[in-house]
């Protein structure tokens, strides 16, 4: 997979505050002027990544609001609730953007590609869906030629905008999602993220396009079930405790503290058990 950065674009200009600051002027002032530069991907931009830093601790476990009309791109609406049901993977784009955001969506096809345990479209379902206003169907299907769908999306995946473009803000902020309008640069500025929703729609994890793979992708679907892996997903749900999620690196690694606390819980069952069939030996030896 191609390896991204952490956000898709990145604002220059000599302060990071003053560039802030004209974002903020240019999306809210100017409103009609807010359309992407296609093509337009300067090589020495950069931002403070605390702009667009997401308060995870903050958002974590929020369920967000299932009501959200959808608009594919052949015109047909849905809701977002009723993609629910099952593990939800949510990739906010921007379809006038051929850098980042076509990219992390071919990673995650990629990724998917080699998860095993869980089949998309009936196991889970994918949505890529646009944070920009002014995008419309035919900047979508121009997307999905330019990200490698052709005229047709995977089983189980969507791509779609908002009809009401004014809940793009009830969204990404319910999400803790933010993006900013570079006049720069052209472009918006905005985290490579793909966000796992439960089958109920609560936030479960963050996985930052820069360093995803299959394994991944399976173990935080595995983790989205929660309470509804059952003991016939013994195997399901040892994938999910034995793997733990690391904040710092934005991905998964061994649980190393629960293989220690088992290892220490099962050393003291057989020093409690082996105490115990020695007093009961010592007994015995006393009434023979």
């Amino acid at each position: 997979m191609t390896p991204l950065p952490l956000f898709g674009v990145f604002s220059g200009g000599r302060s990071s505050r003053l560039g802030f600051g004209m974002a903020l002027f240019m999306m809210f002032a100017w409103p009609g002027s807010v359309q992407a530069n296609y093509g337009n991907i300067p090589a020495s931009t950069h931002i403070d990544p605390e702009l667009v830093r997401i308060d995870e601790d903050k958002f974590l476990g929020v369920r967000i609001s299932s009501d959200y009309i959808l608009r594919d791109a052949g015109g047909e609406s849905f809701t977002l609730g009723g993609l629910l049901g099952r593990p939800l993977l949510l990739v906010l784009s921007y379809y006038s953007c051929d850098g980042a955001c076509p990219t992390i969506n071919r990673n995650l096809r990629d990724s998917l590609a080699g998860v095993n345990r869980w089949e998309q479209g009936r196991d889970y379902r994918v949505l890529t869906l646009s944070f920009d206003p002014h995008d419309t169907p035919e900047s979508l299907r121009m997307f999905m030629q330019h990200a490698g769908f052709g005229t047709q999306s995977p089983e189980g995946w969507s791509l779609a905008l908002l009809n009401d473009p004014a809940d793009i803000g009830r969204l990404t902020e319910s999400l803790g999602y933010k993006f900013f309008w570079s006049p720069r640069d052209a472009m918006f500025l905005h985290p490579n993220v793909y966000i796992l929703l439960s089958p109920e729609g609560r936030v479960t994890r963050y996985l930052y396009g820069a360093s995803i793979n299959s394994t991944d992708m399976e173990l935080s679907i595995t983790k989205a079930y929660g309470n509804e892996i059952s003991p016939a997903n013994a195997v399901n749900f040892l994938l999910a405790a034995c793997y733990s999620y690391n904040y710092r690196d934005g991905k998964y690694s061994i649980n190393y503290p629960l293989f220690i606390a088992l290892g220490s819980l099962l050393l003291g069952i057989s020093m409690i058990t082996g105490g115990v069939l020695v007093m009961k030996k010592r007994k015995r030896r006393e009434i023979i």
